[in-house]
């Protein structure tokens, strides 16, 4: 009996297993590159390993991938006509982490520091962003202490973030609104992130809004402007904008609209209630307008003219978010990490061809509302409303029945105030602060 119970043992062997996080690479303008495109690669599947994104209640949409790897790239390798390199970066150095779970990955987070980014007494000025983890505190807590650690060693002395990479691109952690189908280039996240930042010491520095707008909520507000600008085409009163003209831009001038748009830009968004707000370099405004060129209607974008000068401007972009969650097997696809791979190249071009028939027939029921500025001289003078209206005009026209303002800061009362009163709150993000 002794003889058999010795080969009846069972010798039970636990395994620990461990959670790591790896340094991918760091970038430095003029002094250090450990990136490549392969390892940016990773970095841009890590979302689909977040276990939270494929629940019922997610509403994730994955952007195309040769579109981030060309945000995310700060190395002079580039493929022409596929992968880019990011203007941003001649200002900015940047470390990425990746989080490993028994070797798996389960997370990760950049940190980055703007050099021309500065905020009144507080200091040298720490970014993170591009943030993703598995539900797990020590996982997230170990990612954080990364990025800190991180900026700290260079000096920081406040944190802030998320973001990608700045106001002027993607802002804030969602905290509201996870119900919500996010239009083009709105961030989307799991819940759980915000316990995370809140129980590491991180305290709100401010929100950031999207309204959402269809015909049937914005209905009486709309027929309200439109008994307005009746009365006014009709009276005198309608002197008051004869100097000033709304125009669709043309693409068939492109250059020298891209240039008048860029006069407008930079004056109109650095102003105080654009927090987190960075003045754009030439280059990294013409990528975004030659990127937005391609996914965009000239009937959606409008120059607004006093004496022929410009003073206002709207982009208006159809929502390609439509296009990627028809085709896009979000829960079951898994990318390769190679940043070449042939299954993940042939889904982007599957679907921008997509995009681009799309645009062709102009068969789009969303856009996003995605630039919209008027010069303070010319506020408060009725042209911004018109501008309101000539936009929703052409939106109907086209069959766009919804759409999405952001985003929105939440101290930008100018527009605010005339957004809220057509739409509702529908996702909310916040910036978050800490002092080191």
């Amino acid at each position: 009996m002794n003889f058999i119970n010795c080969f009846l043992r069972v010798k039970i062997v636990t395994r620990t297993i461990r959670t790591t996080v790896k340094e991918l690479g760091e970038y430095v303008p003029g002094h250090t590159n450990t990136l490549s495109l392969n390892k940016i690669k990773e970095f841009v599947t890590i979302p689909y390993h977040i276990e939270w994104y494929k629940t019922p209640g997610s509403k994730k949409i994955f952007p195309l991938f040769l579109q981030e790897l060309s945000d995310l790239n700060p190395t002079p390798k580039t493929i022409p006509g596929l992968i880019t390199r990011n203007p941003y970066f001649d200002h900015a150095q940047i470390k990425y982490f990746i989080a490993y779970r028994d070797r798996k990955p389960v997370g990760r987070i950049a940190a980055f520091i703007d050099y021309t980014y500065t905020e009144n007494g507080d200091g040298k000025i720490g970014w993170f962003g591009l943030f993703e983890s598995e539900q797990h505190t020590g996982t997230a807590r170990m990612l954080i202490d990364s990025a800190v650690e991180y900026l700290k060693a260079n000096s920081c002395t406040k944190i802030i973030g998320p973001a990608k990479f700045n106001a002027g691109g993607e802002i804030g952690l969602l905290v509201d609104g996870f119900e919500n189908e996010p239009y083009f280039m709105e961030p989307y996240n799991a819940p759980y992130y915000q316990d995370f930042f809140v129980d590491y010491g991180f305290k709100k520095e401010n929100d950031w809004y999207s309204v959402n707008i269809d015909k049937i909520i914005s209905k009486s507000y709309m027929e309200k402007v439109d008994r307005i600008f009746n009365r006014i085409l009709n009276h005198r009163r309608a002197e008051r904008f004869k100097d000033y003209k709304i125009r669709n831009v043309d693409f068939s001038n492109l250059r020298s609209e891209i240039e008048t748009i860029r006069e407008l830009y930079n004056p109109i968004w650095n102003e105080g209630n654009h927090p987190q707000q960075i003045k754009m370099t030439d280059a990294e405004f013409d990528m975004l307008a030659l990127g937005l060129k391609e996914i965009s209607l000239e009937e959606l974008i409008f120059i607004v003219e006093k004496d022929g000068k410009p003073v206002g401007i709207s982009v208006n972009i159809p929502d390609i978010n439509e296009v990627i969650a028809e085709m896009d097997g979000r829960a079951n696809y898994m990318p390769s990490t190679r940043f070449y791979s042939p299954k993940d190249i042939i889904r982007d071009l599957k679907i921008f061809i997509n995009i681009k028939k799309r645009l062709r027939q102009k068969r789009f029921s969303r856009m996003r509302f995605f630039i919209l500025g008027v010069d303070e001289r010319h506020r408060k003078t009725g042209i911004d409303s018109k501008l309101f209206w000539s936009i929703k005009e052409k939106a109907l026209e086209l069959g766009i029945t919804r759409g999405s303002a952001s985003q929105l800061a939440d101290i930008n009362m100018d527009i605010i105030n005339p957004i809220f009163k057509i739409g509702k709150t529908a996702m909310t993000w916040r910036v978050y602060g800490l002092k080191v």
